[in-house]
């Protein structure tokens, strides 16, 4: 099922409680009109792909607006990375222009994700990674931003070490020193290195998302280019030094 479709709907049929569906509440009222113009999603409705979808939006407007102005290839690269439906824009677009009035206040929509996501990290991590691509959007990576990534994946407990591999995830770094993909460093044995390959590779597989009640097409297609991204930097060591 296409995740963005219900989000409002769910919302304003209380389906998701929170800072979360306060703030959808809130767009769907003002944006698109009374509770009765939407039709319930009653049980086909995934209600954790509910939470991580409005939380992807509200914290990458939220992103997008921090260093003071919100730029047309931060919209875009949300529109690209998630790959929202051209039919869902006015639903999506709604939580985004309530949520990137201003950077402030993100910390609450960060706790309910990392409460939901608690047992599921490799998913709070997907969601930094798509800060982090919205955050390069224009090529430069801004202190503001920098600085609101760092926080919210403090809220989530991403350690320092992890913080650094996600930062260092984007794929021009697998040519380029495809060690900080893995947050590995070349010192370190193959068979370190390999040690560290396996867990990520377990950890990130997208049956681990699937596992934890995400279905959506978009969300399932990112995770599975980050394991891509994962596999390509251990087979580029491997390459570098001639065990491949």
């Amino acid at each position: 099922m296409n995740v963005w479709k219900y989000l409002l709907a769910a919302s304003l049929g209380n389906m998701i409680a929170g800072p979360l569906g306060a703030i959808a509440f809130t767009a769907g009222a003002f944006f698109l009109g009374k509770k009765n113009n939407f039709r319930n999603p009653g049980a086909a409705f995934n209600k954790q792909q509910g939470i991580y979808a409005l939380g992807l939006v509200v914290l990458c407007a939220k992103l997008a607006k921090a260093d003071g102005r919100v730029t047309k290839d931060e919209i875009a690269k949300f529109k690209k990375i998630f790959r929202i439906p051209n039919e869902n824009m006015r639903e999506v677009g709604a939580i985004w222009n309530e949520a990137a009035q201003s950077s402030a206040g993100f910390e609450p929509y960060a706790e309910q994700l990392s409460a939901t996501f608690r047992r599921s990290p490799q998913m709070l991590e997907q969601i930094i990674l798509g800060l982090f691509e919205i955050g390069y959007a224009d090529h430069d990576l801004s202190n503001p931003e920098l600085r609101y990534i760092k926080k919210v994946s403090q809220i989530f407990g991403i350690d320092q070490q992890t913080f650094n591999r996600l930062r260092n995830s984007r794929p021009e770094f697998n040519k380029e020193d495809p060690f900080k993909v893995l947050g590995a460093k070349k010192s370190q044995s193959t068979s370190e290195i390999k040690k560290i390959y396996r867990n990520l590779a377990r950890k990130n597989h997208p049956d681990s998302l699937r596992s934890s009640g995400i279905t959506d097409p978009s969300l399932i297609k990112k995770a599975k280019e980050n394991f891509q991204n994962i596999n390509d930097a251990y087979q580029q060591i491997l390459k570098m030094r001639g065990e491949s």
